[in-house]
């Protein structure tokens, strides 16, 4: 069995897979969006199954899920999903051109699914920072990382904590890419927002 180690893609604060699932079931009910028990079966055994560290069989379930919601066309959030998962998957077994390849695909998809603003496009904005900075091209990721900022303030707010994580990362792209100035204004964001942490 495979661990799954702690990446720069941990500190960039994408609420656990148990919590967007549900986020995302909420979303299906209001916005009737299909929902199927069968969807919900194999979803939860592909993250079942993730958790466990088992990448190929992930995999697997991921590309078995794939012709059924890509056949309802771009409209459908899961057809998102499932790409943005199987570049979560492609990352984590390290190949990274692929993962970058799936984000890519997600982010529109995700566009026409459930918005632009809608808090689940900072996920693949996000991981597509994760790339570039991992790819020594903060110039690219820091732009991606941003634009994720400006999508959890709008939904969380500009000085809650769940922003931490993106700031803090957002801080130091900033200064791998010698925006010091910006850098700086963001430390006062994170130390306001400690200050009023209980």
């Amino acid at each position: 069995m495979q661990t799954i180690p702690h990446t720069f893609m941990d500190d960039i604060a994408s609420p656990p897979s148990s919590s967007w699932w549900l986020i995302a079931g909420i979303v299906c009910l209001l916005t009737g969006c299909p929902t199927s028990s069968e969807w919900d079966r194999q979803w939860e055994h592909m993250h079942a199954t993730l958790s466990r560290g088992e990448l190929q069989k992930a995999k697997e379930l991921l590309h078995r899920l794939l012709p059924s919601v890509r056949e309802k066309g771009p409209t459908d959030e899961r057809y998102a999903l499932v790409i943005f998962q199987l570049g979560e998957v492609s990352r984590l077994e390290g190949q990274e051109s692929q993962a970058e390849a799936y984000y890519w695909e997600a982010l529109p998809l995700f566009a026409q699914s459930v918005g632009p603003e809608y808090l689940r496009m900072a996920d693949p904005l996000a991981a597509l920072a994760s790339v570039y900075h991992h790819k020594g091209q903060p110039e690219v990721a820091v732009p991606l990382l941003k634009r994720t900022l400006a999508i959890r303030e709008k939904s969380w707010g500009l000085s809650d904590p769940q922003l931490l994580p993106t700031l803090q990362t957002y801080h130091a792209l900033l200064v791998t890419a010698g925006h010091q100035e910006e850098a700086m204004d963001i430390t006062g964001r994170i130390e306001r927002i400690l200050k009023q942490s209980p």
